[in-house]
C-alpha cells in the first residue's frame, strides 16, 4: 500500500523523524531490551527500558505530556487500566507517565510490527481475535499478570476510530477481566495524542503538548458480570464528559 504524504511538507517531515529517532534509540538500547525480556524474571527491567526508551522520543521529538491525578494513585494496587485510543503514541505516553507496572494487552497485529514486535511477544500480550483459541489463551496470560501483581492496559475501544477523538463503543474484554479478578478499573483520558501522530493514513504530525487525565478508581468488588454493561456506560462517560471539556 502507497504511503500517502501530508499536503504539508513540514509535517511528512516531522512524522519520518519521528519513526527515524523510534528505530534509533531502540537499536541503541536493544542489547539491554534483549537481556531484560529474555527472561520473565527480568520484566520489570524491560519496563523501565521502555520508559526510558519512551522518555527520549518525547524528548527528540519535542512533545511534552501533562499529566493530572484526579486523586493520589495507591501504587502498590492492581488496575484495570482503561484509556481512550487516539494515536500510534498512546503506547508510549502511558508508559513514560503512569507510575505503575503494567502490561499492554491489544490486537495481534502489533505482534509483526518492527520495534513494537518484541514487546507484544514478551511483556504484553496480543490478542488474535479471529482466532478462539489464541484468545482464551491471550485472555488465561492477563489472568495469569495480574495474579502476579501487575497492572494491565486495554484499550476498551479496541483500535483507533476513524472519528478520533471521538470514541466508538466499548468492548467487554477489559471490564470482563476486571470483575473476574476483583480490581478496580482505571480510566484514563487521552487529549492531544491525535495532532502529534495521527493514525488515519497519512504520513504527518507534529510536536506539541498533551494532556493525559488519571480519573478515580472504579471499583469492582462484589460486581459480577451482569454488570458489566454498567461498567461500561460508567467509564465510558468520564471518558467522554473529559473530552467534551476540553471541546471535543
Amino acid at each position: 500500500m502507497a504511503i500517502k504524504f501530508s499536503k504539508n511538507p513540514l509535517r511528512s517531515a516531522y512524522a519520518l523523524y519521528f519513526g527515524l529517532t523510534t528505530a534509533i534509540w531502540f537499536f541503541a538500547l536493544y542489547p539491554l531490551i534483549y537481556y531484560a525480556l529474555s527472561n520473565p524474571k527480568r520484566y520489570r527491567l524491560g519496563h523501565l527500558l521502555r520508559k526510558f526508551w519512551g522518555k527520549m522520543l518525547l524528548l527528540f521529538n519535542l512533545v511534552r505530556v501533562k499529566m493530572y491525578f484526579e486523586e493520589p494513585l495507591d501504587t502498590s494496587r492492581s488496575y484495570m487500566i482503561v484509556p481512550n485510543h487516539t494515536s500510534q503514541i498512546d503506547i508510549i505516553t502511558l508508559t513514560v507517565k503512569l507510575p505503575l507496572f503494567f502490561n499492554f494487552m491489544a490486537k495481534a497485529e502489533l505482534e509483526r510490527i518492527p520495534v513494537f514486535g518484541i514487546w507484544f511477544r514478551t511483556i504484553d500480550i496480543a490478542v488474535d481475535r479471529k482466532d478462539a483459541r489464541k484468545s482464551a489463551l491471550s485472555y488465561r496470560k492477563a489472568l495469569n499478570w495480574i495474579d502476579q501483581g501487575n497492572s494491565m492496559v486495554i484499550f476498551p475501544e479496541g483500535t483507533i476510530p476513524a472519528q478520533t477523538p471521538k470514541m466508538i463503543k466499548f468492548k467487554d474484554g477489559p471490564f470482563k477481566i476486571a470483575i473476574e479478578k476483583q480490581i478496580p478499573l482505571l480510566p484514563v483520558t487521552i487529549v492531544g495524542n491525535w495532532k502529534i501522530l495521527p493514525d488515519q493514513g497519512v504520513l504527518e504530525g507534529r510536536p506539541g503538548i498533551v494532556s493525559q487525565f488519571v480519573h478515580k478508581p472504579i471499583e469492582t468488588r462484589g460486581m459480577t458480570m451482569s454488570d458489566i454493561e454498567i461498567l461500561k456506560e460508567q467509564v465510558y462517560t468520564v471518558i467522554n464528559t473529559k473530552l467534551q471539556e476540553h471541546g471535543y
